[in-house]
């Protein structure tokens, strides 16, 4: 017997409908490139909802399992728990959900005919792959062409696997596939076919997505030597296990991500003394901070506000660097100019050096083709409307942005593949970019009455062990630490509104807000921004002018009145059970239920109503159970209090109506998975009883 949890269809649809619903967005979906519902996936993620959980995600991030891996995590930053402890670890329950369910596990939105035009994209990574999956759902035949033997792009031929195996990637380029996106590796168009014939074989629009596939390489003196690598080529060659022939000395050149990946992998290949040069200071490097700490941890050591002269050769050798000092690396408008001091010169000695200084795009792809550059050197491009000098030929990722992360990628090729959508159906194409206002700040005096939780942390290998092999070093949390972390959300937007209209001033709202929320003047007012979603309001509000901004306040009723109808046993018992503390895989496989309850589990309790308990016997419930946690257990202040309360108002109306109070039962359990089976337990064996 499975829950009677939402369908994933329910929860795509609830979550379209709260899209309408919000005037803000949480700052968490707002700082994110392709404004994932962050809110609502870790919802479900924090009741164990995996399938629905990847749903929510892969609704707009295409990536969902590479992002889980390597996303800078925008929403982190922006998340308003950094006002009250730490940051939802959202990239580690994003990680753990997407590998949890892998490709078959998420739901595949296939268009129901896909008969309207083809349209070739050429470049297979994030950028592309997400364009042509948003074509494939309008209904349009995309057919990507890529020049490596494998999808993902960096993702899948540049980035060392320690950081992102390539079977994560698969799980990526699966799903996307299976929406009905054909795909024809090691094909380079410009080489092997040109754009030109991809629109005479019947595409009516060509997408470029490339991205940025060479290294640019200091030309100073020396450079020219064998040892002397250029980044992506060398990544490139190591990810597909290419013998790379190293000193034992190396010196990587920069200071960014890419810069912290070719100094580790140097050290995995055995190089026995790896260090990094940049022009900028350690608060200036370009490079994540955990990527900076992480390399030092393995040994590497950076050498700041330098800036390579001339590598010195000495019996077609490299014996050293020459640098010099750098004075500063941008000017007074924050432009990168850096500026030298030629007195100041020093020597690194070194046998091999990796340029990571950036990297520049490869555009072999226009080769006979009517697509052209324009004045500097670049893809002539249109930012508004994605395309090139040739109309039917658009263009969209690195090969016409600053580079970026992949799910800036994503983002880009979603907006690219909006663009032919209006080219192609005839529409002028004006892509609209704005978006809903922000939720401020949470209020100080807010944030102090919040909960505090500590955030977890993700296990990893030492450093003395990682840095020996290519073994991935930071491991994915386990299904309760996933959940547990995700119950730390804040539901930021999601609260309480009143309806003015119906509200009588009664002063409820203000009494039992455990933050302080509500204000009443002629009517009650409640400012989302500070608003926690517990839901008590809601559900004390006598005259139920209060509604949730982030959820159905009706939907527990529907769907009790929904399984108690479908229900095949003579017992139909409906256990409504504290979904905060442990809702996950572990103890709700099939082999956890029970016969004959049909159990619901809450993200709060604290929005059980009585209306829900009386509802539960209208709908023809032999015996209701509520499991609730402990106040020391439960996400929000004053719910056991509150929960009981209304059990006993609830059991106190049944018996005025000729109902046996008893056949309503409370269970205030620690939390954990035991202790809420043994309640469930207990209430069955009570529940039969009084049946026999």
């Amino acid at each position: 017997m499975r829950d009677c949890d939402l369908t994933s269809r329910e929860v795509a649809s609830l979550s379209s409908a709260t899209d309408l619903m919000e005037r803000e967005w949480a700052p968490c979906r707002n700082g994110c490139p392709v404004h994932a519902d962050v809110r609502t996936y870790i919802e479900l993620a924090a009741q164990g909802r995996w399938q629905e959980s990847i749903d929510v995600i892969r609704g707009r991030l295409p990536f969902a399992a590479v992002c889980g891996r390597i996303c800078h995590h925008p929403c982190e930053a922006n998340c308003r728990r950094n006002d009250v402890d730490d940051p939802i670890a959202i990239r580690e329950v994003k990680r753990f959900v997407a590998e949890f369910c892998r490709s078959k596990g998420a739901t595949v939105n296939k268009a129901a005919l896909q008969d309207k035009a083809r349209v070739a994209v050429i470049g297979a990574g994030p950028a592309g792959m997400s364009a042509a999956l948003e074509l494939a759902k309008l209904g349009y035949r995309p057919k990507v062409f890529e020049k490596f033997p494998v999808a993902g792009g960096i993702s899948a031929t540049a980035i060392p696997k320690y950081r992102l195996p390539r079977d994560v990637v698969q799980i990526d380029v699966d799903w996307i596939l299976a929406h009905g996106v054909e795909m024809q590796t090691n094909i380079e168009v410009g080489k092997d076919k040109t754009i030109d014939d991809l629109l005479a074989e019947g595409f009516e629009a060509a997408l470029i997505a490339t991205g940025l596939a060479k290294s640019n390489v200091l030309p100073i003196p020396g450079s020219d030597h064998k040892r002397v690598l250029a980044v992506m080529e060398f990544l490139t060659k190591v990810a597909f296990d290419e013998k790379v022939h190293i000193g034992n000395d190396v010196l990587v050149i920069g200071g960014g991500n890419v810069a912290c990946d070719a100094a580790r992998v140097s050290v995995r290949l055995g190089a026995e003394r790896v260090r990094m040069m940049c022009l900028e200071n350690k608060e200036e490097m370009p490079a994540w901070e955990w990527e900076a700490r992480e390399a030092r941890e393995e040994g590497i050591d950076i050498i700041h506000r330098r800036g390579p002269v001339e590598i010195v050769v000495e019996d077609e050798q490299i014996k050293k660097i020459t640098a010099r000092k750098v004075t500063r690396v941008f000017d007074e408008n924050e432009r990168f100019n850096p500026q030298y001091d030629d007195t100041d010169v020093t020597s690194v000695g070194c046998d091999t050096v990796i340029f990571a200084i950036g990297q520049m795009a490869d555009y072999g792809f226009i080769a006979n083709s009517n697509v052209k550059l324009d004045n500097r050197g670049r893809l002539e491009f249109n930012p508004a409307t994605h395309q090139t000098n040739e109309p039917k030929v658009f263009a969209c990722g690195e090969i016409v942005t600053p580079p970026g992360s992949v799910v800036e990628a994503c983002a880009n090729g979603q907006r690219g593949a909006k663009a032919i959508d209006m080219y192609l159906s005839g529409r002028k194409i004006d892509i609209d970019d704005s978006l809903p206002p922000v939720i401020d700040k949470i209020a100080p005096g807010t944030a102090e009455k919040v909960i505090k939780t500590k955030r977890v942390s993700v296990p990893t290998e030492q450093p003395e062990k990682r840095k020996k092999n290519f073994d991935v070093f930071e491991h994915t949390l386990e299904a309760d630490v996933a959940a547990c972390e995700a119950r730390r959300c804040m539901n930021c937007g999601a609260g309480a509104e009143v309806l003015v209209d119906k509200c009588a001033a009664c002063l409820t709202c203000l009494r039992v807000c455990p933050f302080d929320i509500p204000k009443v003047t002629d009517v009650a007012r409640i400012d989302s921004t500070l608003c926690q979603a517990c839901g008590i309001c809601i559900a004390e509000c006598p005259a139920n002018a209060i509604i949730p901004r982030g959820w159905d306040k009706d939907r527990l009723k529907s769907a009790t009145t929904e399984a108690l109808y479908a229900a095949d046993g003579e017992l139909k018992i409906v256990a409504y059970i504290c979904g905060h503390r442990a809702p996950t895989v572990a103890w709700r496989g099939e082999d956890h239920r029970i016969a004959g309850v049909k159990q619901f589990y809450l993200p709060s309790m604290a929005r059980l109503k009585v209306s829900d308990l009386l509802g539960a016997f209208e709908a023809g419930a032999d015996d209701v159970v509520v499991v609730a946690c402990a106040e020391d257990a439960e996400r929000y202040p004053q719910t056991a209090a509150r929960i009981r309360k209304r059990v006993n108002q609830a059991c106190d109306l049944l018996s005025e109506i000729g109902i046996d109070g008893q056949r309503l039962k409370m269970f205030e359990v620690a939390g954990d998975a035991d202790s809420i089976r043994t309640a469930l337990d207990q209430a069955l064996k009570e529940v039969e009883k009084t049946v026999s």
